[in-house]
């Protein structure tokens, strides 16, 4: 090969190799993509909290003293907007005492209709500046950070990176996004709860497959969600009673009903029981057919119900039983 051709080769390579190789960040769920110029590191961290786990999704490069991240945390109890300025606080109170540094500027970053905050900070020790915006997207902060050696103004690389992060289009609309964030399910077999993860929350000392146990934020009121694949032949009335006298002074139903959830009819009971000298209203929707069998209850003290009970006829509501495939029926007890 002449010379010159070989030469000619040896530019174009280092041409293309000098090219950067942008990567396009957006994890499945995320509301926001990122570009950063290389494909980034992944560290996932989940935080045991009385109320559950709190996920920590960090993507991040860190390349010639610059350090790019994107930090997705996710709660066990969703937040909701009239909270978003309380959790800003308290997560750039975190920020800053973990790494002390001099706040530069802090001012208000929208990102579509979702109003965030930026703050531009220094860090003498480590002679660097670091721009961070965070922001409260339906049920989960997002944490952006770009640090570079030097002065206040950003790096081309830090630069480009900011300007980078956009919103998904399914989560434009902040109305139907907070809406939609805030509802989750739980699924056993035949049987799903919807609930407003803004008002409960599962408690994450109940391991058990089949059973479910759940607190309104506020701890005024529980509830459990029982299944099993069995059914059971007879009134549900007779083994929730017998249940609950199991560890109760006294029970007293104080009202039978019918309700349909779906295609099919379960039995709502109302009653109330005594344990340990303190008086509990309890509402509840109990079911046996062919897709198995549920019991799904939730009570308050009684001075607590009349506040709670809103909240627990919503619980209720949120059973959903789908019929088994034809010929699938569960066995009988």
């Amino acid at each position: 090969m002449p010379l010159h051709v070989r030469a000619l080769c040896f530019a174009v390579l280092c041409l293309v190799t000098s090219v950067r190789a942008d990567f396009t960040c957006a994890p499945a769920g995320w509301a926001i993509t990122a570009v950063f110029p290389s494909e980034p590191k992944i560290d996932d961290q989940r935080t045991p909290t009385p109320q559950g786990d709190q996920l920590a999704e960090r993507r991040y490069v860190e390349s010639a003293g610059e350090h790019l991240m994107v930090l997705r945390v996710t709660y066990p109890v969703v937040p909701v907007a009239t909270e978003r300025e309380q959790l800003y606080v308290s997560t750039i109170e975190a920020f800053m005492n973990s790494r002390r540094g001099q706040i530069k500027q802090d001012e208000p970053w929208p990102l579509g209709q979702y109003d965030g905050q930026r703050l531009l900070v220094a860090q003498p020790a480590q002679k660097t500046h670091r721009e961070v915006r965070l922001v409260l997207i339906g049920g989960s902060l997002y944490f952006i950070s770009a640090e570079w050696p030097g002065s206040e103004r950003s790096s081309k690389t830090a630069a480009a990176f900011l300007a980078s992060i956009d919103l998904r289009p399914d989560f434009t609309n902040a109305r139907l996004v907070e809406d939609r964030e805030r509802w989750r399910e739980i699924k056993q077999g035949n049987f799903t709860l919807r609930y407003d993860g803004c008002r409960w929350f599962r408690d994450p000392q109940v391991t058990d497959p089949n059973s479910v146990a759940m607190l309104r934020v506020d701890e005024m009121a529980e509830a459990e969600f029982i299944t099993s694949p069995e059914r059971h032949i007879g009134p549900m009335e007779d083994v929730v009673v017998a249940k609950a006298k199991e560890h109760a002074e006294s029970v007293t139903v104080k009202k039978r009903g019918k309700k349909l959830r779906g295609a099919s009819m379960v039995e709502e009971l109302f009653f109330s029981v005594r344990a340990e000298g303190v008086l509990y209203e309890n509402h509840g929707y109990f079911y046996s057919g062919p897709e198995g069998t549920v019991q799904l209850r939730a009570w308050s003290a009684d001075k607590n119900y009349a506040r709670a009970a809103g909240d627990i006829d919503e619980l209720l509501g949120g059973l959903k039983i789908t019929r088994p495939p034809a010929g699938a029926t569960a066995a009988a007890r």
